[in-house]
């Protein structure tokens, strides 16, 4: 491969979109709210701004718990996901998952009744767990980098579903960079020693 050539390869990779997934989104309301209290919002306020202010693709990663979703964030994440429509348009880079909305529970639980108002019209399937959906993801994306976020997530990578996207994406698109967002809803939290101090950990 000539160096004119290597190039072009590595200039075309930077000018691919970045990817934003969201992961669990229905667990950062009840589930986040009663581990957390009032902290929940302050950590959904952040993701919202996140999601808002990202220019790329986006996935969203629904489960059981997304009909405890209110209304003013399923608006945010309908923006989110028309932003990355535009986006993919604006790079001329569309494909059916610059903008997509996926169910795979972590519990194994089926949807729930109405979830089919939020899924992506050109995806309609249904997989096992978060990870499943993430490998779905890898299959399909052409993307310059990962960032991830929603709940729940565990500094030390032991458990938490964000995590499993993390590492499922990790190992099958080795050559792209995924990471954690430090706006995701971490289990350490829950003790209040965290805040303040992901930046410097992440």
């Amino acid at each position: 491969m000539t160096e004119d050539t290597n190039t072009k390869l590595i200039t075309a990779h930077i000018m691919l979109p970045k990817t934003l997934v969201l992961v669990l989104p229905g667990s950062m309301f009840g589930s986040a709210e009663s581990q957390l209290g009032r902290k929940a919002r302050e950590y959904r306020n952040a993701i919202a701004e996140e999601i808002l202010s990202h220019d790329g693709h986006f996935a969203v990663i629904d489960g059981c718990l997304s009909d405890e979703i209110q209304r003013g964030f399923d608006d945010v994440i309908e923006k989110g996901l028309s932003n990355a429509i535009l986006a993919a348009e604006r790079m001329g880079c569309p494909n059916s998952i610059s903008a997509v909305r996926m169910y795979g529970c972590d519990t194994g639980e089926v949807a729930y009744d109405g979830w089919q108002e939020n899924r992506s019209y050109c995806l309609d399937k249904y997989f096992d767990g978060p990870d499943d959906a993430a490998e779905f993801l890898s299959e399909h994306l052409e993307t310059s980098e990962i960032t991830v976020t929603g709940a729940w997530a565990t500094l030390d990578d032991s458990s938490g579903c964000v995590n499993g996207v993390v590492q499922t994406l990790r190992s099958l698109m080795p050559n792209i960079q995924v990471r954690i967002s430090e706006t995701a809803i971490f289990e350490e939290y829950e003790d209040g020693e965290l805040d303040g101090l992901r930046s410097s950990i992440l």
